[in-house]
């Protein structure tokens, strides 16, 4: 999270973050692993099928059974960096946006601005439904219009997380539980302290202004009513 966490700006909190279905992961290692299978398989039958034969002094089934070799190491190697790069791809519902991460040791961050997001698309196919991993689509207000997150496991869960964080910042409140919402709306008590209560008043409404779980024009009025109530 130490990256993410550079990309945040002040005051906004992370809502949900998701990845890729471990499917994915599995079903390429899964692969790579029977490539390896059938590479040391045809190593060692090279060997009884061209023992007897040199090329310039060399075996040739010697020969075949280490490029075998090589090629299986170089596929391990590969899966290994399959596992890096689903691990360090996520994506990340904030009180503002949408992050895509990806990358292992090069970093991209690709962000859709909540309020410019338009319209969502969940797909998932018969085996998607079974183990719960599915194809999101943004679509937004931008040029670039589409943005497509693939095999993304609890689908369902990462798109209700993303449409209550829209409606959340539509309605100027940032991410918060709506009963902490409700008790913050709530007028103020009248005043009958010193001043100092005053100023520390205005500058709680200041700070939950601040903060986004206030509008501009809640906070003038309260503000208003409150110096009425002096």
């Amino acid at each position: 999270m130490a990256y993410l966490d550079e990309l945040l700006s002040r005051g906004e909190r992370v809502v949900y973050v998701g990845r890729q279905h471990t499917f994915v992961l599995v079903s390429n290692i899964v692969a790579e692993t029977f490539l390896i299978v059938m590479l040391i398989a045809a190593g060692i039958a090279s060997q009884g099928a061209f023992g007897n034969r040199f090329i310039q002094g060399i075996p040739v089934g010697q020969v075949v059974f280490v490029v075998c070799g090589i090629i299986s190491v170089m596929i391990l190697i590969s899966a290994f960096l399959d596992y890096l790069r689903w691990n360090n791809e996520e994506y990340v519902v904030t009180d503002q946006r949408v992050i895509q991460l990806r990358g292992i040791f090069s970093k991209s961050a690709t962000d859709s601005s909540l309020e410019k997001i338009t319209d969502l698309e969940l797909r998932q196919s018969w085996l998607g439904r079974i183990f719960n991993f599915g194809d999101i689509q943004i679509l937004t207000a931008s040029d670039l219009g589409v943005s497509t997150m693939r095999k993304i496991a609890q689908p369902i869960d990462f798109k209700r997380a993303m449409l209550e964080a829209k409606n959340h910042q539509s309605r100027g409140y940032g991410y918060m539980d709506p009963q902490a919402v409700s008790a913050y709306m709530q007028p103020p008590p009248a005043y009958r302290g010193p001043q100092t209560d005053v100023e520390q008043t205005l500058q709680k409404l200041a700070d939950l202004r601040d903060q986004g779980l206030l509008s501009q024009d809640e906070f003038e009025a309260k503000r208003r009513d409150l110096l009425r109530r002096i």
